[in-house]
């Protein structure tokens, strides 16, 4: 429909008297959106005002693309730019923490958001649990809340709509009944209390007094969820991004940045990358429900954690020991946290996925040095 009123336009050219444009929520315009501005722009002469956030551009599966933010020059030509810094909603402490985290991405336009908000001290708070007491955890994090800020209402934020029935799915005869159409949380004991399940992005543009993120595991359908785009879309989308899962990035400061007071990331055994960055990067407060996820240790020290860092000078990603530069062992293929496979050999490098003149097979790191190779099937 978009793309025939700009064929309209284009054939029949119409008197257009706007002087202005204006566009909210510019982060998620699409190509045939802009091509539409473009032709009553040409048309009218009109001034084009544009309003947006690229932090929180999240709609490329939509169509929208963050070239036509990024790169505003290229497509419209000579402007003037202007931030909106100050922020009522979120505390400086989480400002600060979140702001951090989202500009790692060089591409992302450099920003410093600013808040009058009281300083809390434990902004974000990371919650371990094991599939045993999953309620548990979530029953206990909401009773902390309530006991700090009374019956508020509390958002609780998922990256897929199945994480909460799967969440739920963990405990037998489970006290916790979500109902899809209303979004309402039906927990045993806290009737009286405003408590909500809806996806990150749904939650665009909404907030909540608290917060508390599911399902931030490292998984295929996880956070981040490590789907490849639809090959359709990449073909008609720029491929402006280079840098590794830079829109789920995005969706998860969305998350972070909902609450108006704290925000609780519940975390399986098998930690979420975004989460152990967070906790790489800060000191938080950490609540132990049974046991802390495994990480990957550092085969050369044997006690550091392997953790993904970034080139200054390229802003690639690659895996560096957290005891740097006490140990200063590297590894290109980040993929190695996601599915860790020492080398039964040289004890030191990671099996990784190759491919060679018969097919696909997993071999060392530290190839040429160690010639180990396990045949895939």
């Amino acid at each position: 429909m978009i793309n025939q009123a700009t064929d309209l336009i284009k054939e029949n050219k119409p008197q257009y008297t706007y002087q202005h444009i204006i566009i909210d929520e510019y982060q998620d315009i699409s190509y045939s959106r802009f091509n539409l501005i473009k032709e009553i722009r040409e048309l009218s002469g009109a001034r084009l005002i544009c309003v947006g956030d690229d932090w929180q551009s999240i709609y490329r599966f939509a169509g929208s693309d963050i070239s036509l933010f990024s790169n505003f020059e290229k497509y419209v030509g000579t402007y003037e730019q202007l931030f909106i810094e100050q922020t009522y909603r979120n505390s400086q402490s989480l400002i600060d923490i979140t702001s951090n985290y989202i500009q790692k991405n060089k591409k992302q336009i450099q920003k410093n958001p600013k808040s009058k908000k009281k300083h809390l001290e434990n902004p974000i708070n990371f919650v371990y649990y094991s599939q045993d007491n999953a309620e548990e955890a979530l029953i206990n994090e909401i009773q902390g809340l309530i006991d700090k800020n009374g019956n508020k209402p509390i958002l609780v934020l998922g990256r897929h709509s199945f994480d909460i029935n799967e969440f739920i799915k963990l405990t037998p005869n489970s006290k916790i009944k979500y109902h899809e159409r209303s979004d309402k949380l039906e927990i045993k004991g806290f009737e009286d209390v405003d408590i909500k399940y809806i996806t990150v992005h749904k939650s665009k543009g909404l907030e909540a007094d608290n917060v508390i993120v599911l399902n931030l595991k490292n998984h295929l359908l996880g956070f981040p969820n490590k789907m490849t785009d639809d090959p359709m879309l990449s073909l008609l989308l720029s491929d402006d991004e280079k840098y590794r899962f830079a829109e789920e990035r995005r969706l998860f400061y969305v998350a972070l940045t909902r609450t108006k007071n704290e925000v609780v990331l519940l975390i399986p055994n098998n930690a979420s990358l975004f989460a152990e960055e967070l906790i790489t990067d800060n000191a938080f407060l950490f609540t132990v429900t049974d046991e802390k996820p495994s990480k990957t240790n550092c085969p050369y020290c044997k006690t550091g954690q392997l953790l993904i860092r970034h080139n200054s000078f390229n802003n690639n990603q690659f895996l560096g020991c957290s005891h740097y530069p006490g140990c200063n062992q590297t590894f290109n293929n980040i993929e190695i946290l996601e599915k860790t496979i020492l080398c039964s050999s040289c004890r030191s490098g990671f099996m990784t996925k190759r491919s060679g003149r018969f097919g696909n097979f997993l071999g060392c790191t530290n190839y040429p040095k160690c010639t180990n190779t396990i045949k895939l099937q």
